[in-house]
């Protein structure tokens, strides 16, 4: 991983510990979870939270497996 990827990586995980922090959930924190706080990144277009190279993968695949890598989300 590269250091910007590690950098983004790092971002959306700080965003996604505070954001969770708001969320009325019953359990653990799972994929349509992360799913909403993508979508809702997205929506305030974050530029600094999703302007990170992808290539050929959708942004939403990246930050899901970042999250699931930092055991912010279950399975």
């Amino acid at each position: 991983m590269t250091s910007y990827h590690r950098e983004a990586r790092q971002a959306i995980v700080r965003e996604w510990d505070h954001w969770i922090k708001t969320q009325p959930l019953d359990g653990e924190a799972r994929a349509r979870d992360a799913r909403r706080f993508f979508l809702e990144i997205k929506a305030r277009r974050e530029p600094t939270l999703l302007d990170f190279r992808s290539g050929a993968e959708d942004k939403w695949e990246i930050v899901h497996q970042w999250l699931m890598a930092e055991q912010r989300i279950s399975s």
